[in-house]
């Protein structure tokens, strides 16, 4: 199964059924689930400060999944902030995904994706401040929304290495490691997967492990 994020101020972003059908019958009619987050859900008469909580709060829960990639609007146009606050709001969300997901992908995309772009690096933040956010979000692409799918058919076609072991892990999320690995005995592949994701001090175990037994393994084939 492929699992993609969206997140859109759109109450139903008329994309989205269109991309994933495309997507999974691009790959032999493989199941492909998305999941919609929309910012204007939690930025209505509250208070702001709350509000941007419990929204980034949400995306941070979300993040925890298991996805193959995640797409975030640049233009927030209807979130209830004021523009030098909304315009990066994208960003925000990217980071706080990060907080807890370094495997998925991650690709920012808008309709008006040259106005926004320019808008983050002149605006009221110095353009160095808004590339160290872009950095520190992990961002792959900026794309137009017209060719989303294409990006995200790209994306799953060339995972990163964590996402590759995420995947693995997940494709058997139910299998709980054996007593004769005791680093990581009685936790389930799921669990193992979380710490990937999160790349805390055991996911970043589990990922060299990963790399050291699939190079010995491949050094077992061809010797």
């Amino acid at each position: 199964m492929i699992r993609i994020l969206i997140v859109d101020d759109a109450q139903k972003p008329d994309f989205i059924e269109a991309m994933c059908r495309e997507i999974g019958a691009g790959r032999d009619g493989i199941s492909v689930e998305s999941k919609h987050l929309n910012p204007v859900n939690f930025m209505g008469n509250t208070v702001q400060k709350v509000a941007l909580e419990a929204l980034l709060d949400m995306v941070a829960q979300s993040a925890q999944e298991f996805w193959d990639v995640v797409i975030i609007d640049i233009n927030l146009a209807e979130v209830n902030l004021p523009e030098a606050q909304r315009l990066h709001l994208s960003l925000s969300i990217a980071e706080k995904i990060r907080e807890t997901n370094r495997a998925a992908t991650v690709i920012l995309y808008s309709g008006t994706l040259s106005d926004h772009v320019d808008k983050l690096l002149k605006g009221s933040m110095p353009a160095e401040a808004a590339l160290k956010r872009i950095f520190r979000g992990e961002i792959s692409a900026f794309v137009p929304r017209r060719r989303i799918e294409a990006e995200v058919s790209i994306a799953l076609e060339n995972p990163s290495w964590l996402l590759r072991i995420d995947r693995l892990l997940m494709r058997h999320a139910t299998l709980v490691v054996g007593p004769e690995e005791a680093e990581f005995e009685g936790r389930s592949f799921a669990d193992l997967a979380k710490s990937v994701r999160r790349q805390d001090h055991e996911g970043q175990r589990i990922a060299q492990l990963a790399a050291e037994n699939g190079i010995a393994a491949f050094t077992d084939l061809n010797s």
